[in-house]
């Protein structure tokens, strides 16, 4: 029986692929080589689905990539953090096809231009611009995936926060700004505050209190556009990631 046999509706207690995953990670590593193989038509699509061709099993790099990329989400997945495994996995082997990509770029080899089709205003774009007001360097270092921004889209509904509302709630001066991303920052690397925000959505006050002196009206008032930028250090966001590194460097 393969592991895709567990997921079969027909059965009775299917087990989720979070369980899999931690069996995983807990050192099975018979249960990691067969659980690869089993997805191994899922690794290929996705390949093949981001180049726009056809992927030669015996001679491919970009599959090796893919396979590489599938094996590292296993090991980064976060059932608390991400979306369901299956696109936390899409999201992640994209991304080092397209590192790849960047890396081999000299022999000409490109991808679909469909695969980088920026939203627009009624897909519910993300001005990444007019969220950190920096100005972007090149288009093709500044994608962030469909998927990407899909996940992160869910990941604020869980907070009930409308990704068209962050225009809207980043702080206006710049000390203001940069005070949120520190309090984001340390939500962020505090296993403690993270897992109570994550489990009452709500920034623990008095527990931040502790290790910041800070007005609990500031975080309060600025609280959606922290709990956003948590969000984004948790996540794949590369991009905004490199937006918020640049306002704590000083930029605007």
């Amino acid at each position: 029986m393969t592991i895709l046999h567990i997921f079969n509706k027909s059965r009775q207690k299917p087990e989720p692929l979070g369980e899999i995953i931690k069996t995983i990670k807990n050192g099975d590593q018979e249960l990691r080589n067969k659980f690869i193989n089993d997805y191994n038509p899922f690794i290929i699509k996705v390949v093949s689905k981001t180049l726009g061709k056809y992927v030669d099993l015996e001679n491919s790099e970009e599959y090796s990539v893919g396979l590489l990329a599938f094996n590292e989400a296993i090991d980064c997945f976060n059932e608390s953090k991400n979306a369901g495994f299956l696109r936390f996995a899409e999201t992640v082997i994209k991304r080092r096809l397209i590192d790849y990509q960047r890396k081999n770029s000299k022999y000409g080899k490109t991808f679909p231009l469909s695969y980088f089709e920026r939203y627009d205003e009624e897909e519910n774009v993300f001005y990444e611009n007019k969220f950190f007001t920096v100005d972007a360097s090149s288009q093709f270092n500044n994608i962030e995936t469909k998927e990407e921004l899909a996940a992160f889209t869910e990941r604020l509904a869980s907070f009930n926060i409308e990704l068209k509302e962050l225009v809207k709630l980043a702080p206006k001066h710049m000390d203001s700004k940069r005070l949120a991303i520190k309090i984001a920052r340390i939500l962020a690397q505090s296993r403690e505050l993270s897992d109570k925000l994550e489990r009452k959505k709500t920034i623990p006050m008095v527990e931040l209190m502790k290790l910041l002196d800070v007005n609990h009206k500031t975080v309060e008032r600025n609280r959606k556009f922290i709990i956003s930028v948590y969000i984004i250090l948790c996540s794949r966001l590369e991009t905004l990631q490199g937006y918020i590194e640049n306002v704590e460097r000083g930029g605007k």
